[in-house]
């Protein structure tokens, strides 16, 4: 796996508020240099170029693996953050290789943040492809990745993890890479009882394949044993019943192992090896774009409980509330369109705040404050299992 970091610097064109692509090109002579290398470096240039139209700071990490982009991230410094990057078409002629790339920048001008950390859950990770598995008898890797993976969340500054889930919320299939938004929204809130999260991330490991990468040098070759680490990761609002996240991410590294006898995965050897290191990068790469997601999603939270005196939510200090913090008191209603339904957060003409009264770990007491509501009747509209969310700032 290579990674190129750098951080390109623009003044050329006023800010966008919303996403729009820019194609860019590129083109190099490969003459006797490797070219794997130059198509990576070349990329490189063609992203460049394509964010040169736009006023941005903006910090890409592209990873190029056997020539071919598989994954690209951002880290946003201003306004602008790169959402997604399409190889339009590449040639090579008279030993000069040129690419065409389209890059979709997307603002951040209407980031809502607020201090309060994102509650999620982590379903399991299977993998699309079990035989993959054999050499080295690492079927257990999916239960090791995934429990690495919450550590990488649980390191994230927006992010709380309730739990890892025993479920497989998505069994893909080898010729189908399709989601099922209807399973997953039944499974979801079928675990509703169990956990209070509102945010569920799942997926699956796409690819753990074991090949051979050979370099030739002058006088000899070098063949190295190196693996696949692909996995596809979503994150699922079971508020507004949508996929925020859709990415895949690709590592490969050195598999420096005995592939007829049994790796121990829970040997921190295996974590320190090449390829070991190769899945963490991974996972934290999956885990810093749930973050920058979360860090711009407006705080929500249910009401679990409801009597004449208290509204209960299911966030409490370990998100970050504190007593007299103050919360919007939001409708949730769904919209049907085309056999399907919509479920869209609606506040009010006339919104409805609640203040915090008391506070525990998970949960916290709220009321509509007796100047705002005398005869307690905004606070007796307010029903079992409405959203209530972080006042928008004026």
């Amino acid at each position: 796996m290579s990674k190129l970091l750098f951080i390109l610097v623009f003044i050329l064109m006023p800010l966008t508020a919303h996403a729009q692509w820019y194609i860019g090109q590129a083109s190099m002579a490969v003459n006797n240099d490797d070219y794997n290398e130059v198509r990576k470096k070349v990329i490189k240039q063609a992203i460049e170029n394509a964010s040169l139209q736009a006023n941005s700071f903006v910090k890409i990490e592209t990873t190029v693996t056997d020539g071919i982009l598989s994954q690209s991230s951002s880290n946003l410094q201003s306004e602008h953050q790169i959402s997604e990057i399409k190889i339009l078409n590449e040639s090579y002629k008279n030993d000069i290789l040129t690419i065409n790339v389209k890059v979709n920048l997307k603002s951040g001008l209407n980031c809502t943040k607020d201090r309060y950390l994102k509650q999620l859950i982590i379903a399991q990770l299977p993998l699309l492809i079990p035989a993959q598995a054999t050499p080295g008898d690492v079927f257990t890797l999916p239960f090791h990745a995934v429990s690495r993976f919450k550590n990488e969340l649980i390191n994230q500054p927006n992010v709380f993890v309730e739990e890892v889930i025993p479920e497989m919320v998505f069994r893909p299939e080898i010729n189908m890479d399709t989601l099922d938004l209807k399973s997953v929204k039944s499974i979801s809130h079928s675990l509703n009882s169990q956990y209070q999260s509102q945010y569920l991330v799942f997926g699956y490991i796409r690819d753990i394949g074991l090949f051979n990468e050979t370099e030739s040098g002058l006088l000899s070759k070098t063949t190295t044993p190196k693996r696949n680490f692909t996995i596809k990761v979503f994150m699922y609002d079971r508020i507004s019943d949508s996929i925020l996240v859709e990415n895949e991410y690709h590592g490969e590294g050195d598999w420096s192992f005995d592939s007829f006898s049994r790796v121990d995965l829970a040997n921190s050897l295996f974590w320190r090896s090449d390829y070991g290191k190769t899945i963490i990068d991974t996972l934290f790469n999956a885990a810093k774009d749930i973050n920058e997601t979360l860090s711009c999603e407006a705080t929500k939270a249910t009401v679990i409980n409801k009597d004449n005196q208290y509204i209960t939510i299911n966030i409490g200090t370990l998100h970050g509330v504190q007593i007299g913090d103050k919360f919007q008191h939001i409708k949730l209603n769904s919209i049907a369109l085309n056999n399907t339904v919509l479920s869209t957060l609606m506040p009010p003409n006339d919104p409805t705040y609640l203040k915090v009264i008391q506070v525990s770990n998970k949960i916290s007491l709220l009321q509509v404050p007796t100047e705002d509501d005398p005869i307690g009747m905004k606070q007796h509209q307010i029903d079992l299992y409405d959203v209530v969310t972080t006042i928008p700032q004026s």
